[in-house]
């Protein structure tokens, strides 16, 4: 359980602050503390296969962000 004045002090940081702090303590992960399910991992290499097949009809990250910004 996290104690509740260390929840406190974060509460009371910036929003970037906070982000910054996300940020290390996601570093503080391992892959094996991250658990994928199998429906997940299934979904992954589903997109990884199709990927493969059909390369050119991907969209770069830029292009999806600035069409979901619209």
């Amino acid at each position: 359980m996290i104690d509740q004045s260390l929840l406190a002090k974060v509460a009371s940081l910036s929003p970037a602050d906070r982000l910054e702090l996300i940020g290390a303590v996601w570093d503080t992960l391992s892959l094996d503390d991250l658990p994928v399910t199998d429906a997940e991992k299934a979904l992954l290499d589903a997109r990884l296969d199709d990927l493969q097949t059909n390369p050119d009809d991907q969209s770069p990250w830029p292009d999806v962000k600035a069409h979901t910004q619209d």
